[in-house]
């Protein structure tokens, strides 16, 4: 058995977009460059814990490589209207104010990107807000026009980040993907539908798991390569997995008992049945966090090259969707 060490690959891809954006902004500073600073605007709605955790880690990395970051936040308390009251702007408290927020970043040329950190409260309009974010600004790439060409396999697409994480991690242990057997548990629009596409795209054989799917167990003993985003501590046994298989643990959870960050993976029962797997921590969470950054970074370089809807390496390479997510 392997560990697929996300974060020393996290690590090294964040050293090269540090050397990439100090080059790219050399070279934007001259009379035909275009925006040299690169900015990050993250709305956060709520005060849970896990979702500052991650607000914070996000901005520490952006920092670290010449990323400027700034949060919105609102809180989640509601007002008479069932609305979100907003925190730390001048502006009346309402959830379309929080879409008002969105097109008034979307019109800012100084920012490069926009991102709202998930999961939202269960009473905002989820698909609403995210697709009020212009798709050439749309860091985690979850808007409807992304996820398109991401299902088109357009090398235009912003991919969202963990479902691209993932991709990045496995190649870089030089692991085959063509012809694989690849189980999904979870259809989120975050992980599971982004990583149904861009498997299909390296040729797997791709199942869709979720939580009406019947003989989970006996679709999951013939992956090849099993991924599982479900949100539950220690969901996935050893009688899921098949010997030799990869196993991709995309949860992050609070073990009842302990208190401690575990995956979905019951990773002491399974870690001996396969062939490579993910810790948690350190697996896909700092994939995750890298890939976002990445995002940025290619949006920014088209506003740089003031190409509005499609990435310099896409246009003067016309590389596939698969070998865009070695990049």
């Amino acid at each position: 058995m392997q560990i697929l060490d996300g974060q020393k690959l996290s690590q090294k891809i964040l050293e090269t977009l540090k050397t990439d954006i100090k080059k790219k902004q050399t070279s934007a500073q001259s009379p035909a460059g275009g925006q040299t600073n690169i900015k990050l605007d993250i709305i956060l709605v709520g005060s849970d814990p896990a979702s500052k955790k991650y607000v914070e880690m996000k901005q520490k990395n952006a920092k670290q490589i010449g990323i400027n970051t700034k949060v919105h936040n609102f809180s989640n308390q509601i007002n008479s209207d069932n609305q979100p009251v907003i925190l730390n702007e001048c502006e009346e408290s309402s959830e379309a104010n929080l879409i008002k927020l969105i097109k008034k970043l979307n019109q800012d040329p100084s920012i490069t990107a926009i991102m709202v950190q998930l999961p939202l409260p269960k009473y905002l309009n989820k698909l609403e807000i995210l697709n009020s974010i212009n798709p050439n600004k749309d860091a985690d790439g979850l808007t409807s026009t992304n996820l398109g060409l991401l299902f088109q396999q357009d090398p235009i697409a912003i991919i969202p980040a963990t479902a691209l994480g993932i991709i990045r991690l496995l190649k870089n242990y030089k692991i085959s993907l063509s012809g694989k057997n690849a189980v999904i548990i979870g259809r989120s629009l975050e992980v599971g539908l982004p990583l149904l596409a861009l498997l299909n795209a390296e040729n797997c054989t791709c199942t869709l798991c979720h939580s009406h799917t019947k003989n989970l167990i006996q679709i999951c003993q013939k992956a090849d390569i099993l991924i599982s985003a479900v949100g539950k501590p220690n969901f996935i046994t050893a009688d899921y997995v098949k010997n030799n298989s990869i196993v991709i643990d995309v949860g992050t959870n609070k073990d009842p008992q302990t208190s401690k960050l575990v995956g979905d993976v019951d990773f002491k029962s399974v870690a001996d049945n396969c062939s490579f797997i993910t810790p948690v921590p350190g697996g896909v969470g700092p994939m995750t966090i890298a890939m976002l950054l990445s995002n940025v970074f290619k949006i920014w370089q088209n506003s740089t090259c003031h190409r509005e809807e499609r990435s310099d390496v896409a246009i003067s390479s016309g590389l596939p969707l698969r070998q865009l997510a070695e990049k």
